[in-house]
């Protein structure tokens, strides 16, 4: 009779422990700017969270990506979790636009980047896959404008906008619009430190429109757990990012990682529905423009089973280059290609 009473007691208690989704916040956890020293506490939200996904306070950030920093949870692969990003500013934008505050002061701390998270069984080498199965906008977004960046005479020196979001579109100055939420900033980290306002083969601040809704991200993998963040949302921007910003936007982005050790990439890939894309950001935009050509070639070769002159055939047929970003020192470049031409030239089973 008491083993049973134990047994019952023991169980109430696993209950109360296990029984409610997981939440990471600041405050939970303890370490060196908000981020755990030991990954005990983190493990044990993780199997409490089994179904429902894993919310990343977005006081949880880093504003460098490096092989260095403590994660904020460490999750198996296959873990949904939803992390809330805040705007590429914190949230500071009006204020740094009354204050004039030189761009140098802001950039150490631009793009905050949720995260990172420890995936366990990612090794240098792997390839962590990313599912973005939804973003979700905050209310209101902005942009900041300058004369460099108006196209005729105007007596404004500089212009702070708003948009709010409603629903599926955004109200800007009286206008309703679309929206077309995306990922501005996400990567692993890299075997060399960056700002989250940077990027690399890792990823990082690559603007890539098609890193939104519905799409898969790939990330090399370069240290173990791969320390994934990300942030910088935006609620609409044209490919190339021509102005440095889309409307700038907070919200959160709901994913599931996962572990691929069957492929192999250099730089981040990305697969939708219908295409996929290799991305890479070098200083020289016709390097960069050459890796991303080089990346998909390498890939149809090694992970789709081409030759290299069917590989080289499809990318002169049916690939498209396009700038994903042209503002910062390295710019960003992909090269898509559509599935269906993928196919005409080998309809064997494909790795996306």
């Amino acid at each position: 009779m008491k083993l049973l009473i134990l047994l019952d007691l023991i169980f109430s208690i696993c209950l109360q422990l296990y029984g409610k989704a997981g939440e990471i916040s600041k405050t939970d956890l303890s370490g060196k700017d908000g981020h755990p020293s030991a990954y005990s506490d983190v493990r044990e939200v993780t199997r409490s969270a089994r179904s429902s996904p894993i919310r990343i306070s977005k006081e949880n950030h880093i504003h460098k990506m490096s092989i260095n920093n403590k994660p904020c949870v460490t999750v198996k692969s296959g873990t949904r979790l939803i992390l809330e990003c805040q705007d590429g500013l914190e949230g500071r934008s009006k204020e740094y636009f009354n204050n004039k505050t030189p761009y140098s002061e802001i950039f150490p701390i631009a793009n905050p980047g949720t995260g990172p998270v420890f995936i366990e069984d990612a090794l240098p080498g792997d390839v962590l896959e990313v599912e973005i199965h939804d973003i979700r906008l905050s209310g209101l977004g902005y942009i900041q404008l300058n004369k460099n960046q108006f196209v005729d005479n105007t007596p404004w020196e500089n212009v702070y906008a708003e948009a709010e979001i409603k629903g599926t579109y955004l109200l800007y100055n009286g206008l309703k619009m679309p929206i077309q939420p995306m990922v501005g900033t996400i990567g692993t980290a890299g075997l060399k430190e960056i700002y989250c306002q940077e990027n690399g083969d890792n990823g990082g601040n690559m603007d890539a429109r098609l890193i939104k809704k519905h799409s898969k991200v790939l990330l090399p993998v370069f240290t173990e757990g791969g320390l994934l963040a990300m942030g910088d949302l935006h609620a609409a921007m044209g490919d190339g990012e021509v102005f440095g910003q889309g409307v700038e936007i907070g919200g959160e982005v709901e994913i599931t990682v996962r572990v691929r050790k069957d492929l192999k990439i250099q730089r981040p890939m990305v697969f939708l529905t219908d295409r996929i894309a290799s991305i890479a950001s070098n200083a020289d935009i016709l390097a960069a423009k050459d890796q991303a050509i080089n990346d998909m070639g390498k890939f149809l070769v090694d992970m789709c089973g081409f030759n290299s002159i069917d590989a080289s055939s499809l990318i002169a047929f049916y690939g498209n280059l396009a700038f994903c970003q042209v503002v910062t020192a390295r710019k960003t470049v992909r090269m898509e290609i559509e599935k269906k031409y993928i196919r005409l030239f080998n309809p064997k089973t494909l790795p996306f």
